[in-house]
């Protein structure tokens, strides 16, 4: 039963994490940010956002979810509130419509 708990938690981690752009592809990284215009928001989103999973790129959610996804994120990133609004801003301006 514990070997079962425990793969049951690392494939929802593995999960989680999967999707969204790999941090070590830089050539597709770089490409796939050159769309957005450089910014306070953008840079911390980048250097951030990589250290624990993917990127998942701001189009791929409704500008209302990132609210409560920063939120989540932005203590387990160790952003200021400055940080965390500005990648805020970044994310619900490049957002999906909903």
């Amino acid at each position: 039963m514990k070997t079962l708990i425990q793969l049951s938690l690392i494939t929802v981690v593995l999960w989680g994490c999967a999707g969204g752009l790999n941090p070590s592809n830089t050539a597709k990284v770089d490409a796939a940010f050159a769309k957005y215009e450089d910014s306070q928001g953008k840079a911390i989103f980048r250097e951030k956002c990589a250290k624990c999973h993917h990127y998942k790129l701001p189009e791929t959610k409704a500008a209302e979810k990132w609210p409560g996804i920063i939120d989540r994120m932005a203590k387990k990133a160790k952003l200021n509130d400055d940080q965390k609004a500005d990648v805020l801003a970044f994310v619900t301006k490049h957002a999906k419509a909903s």
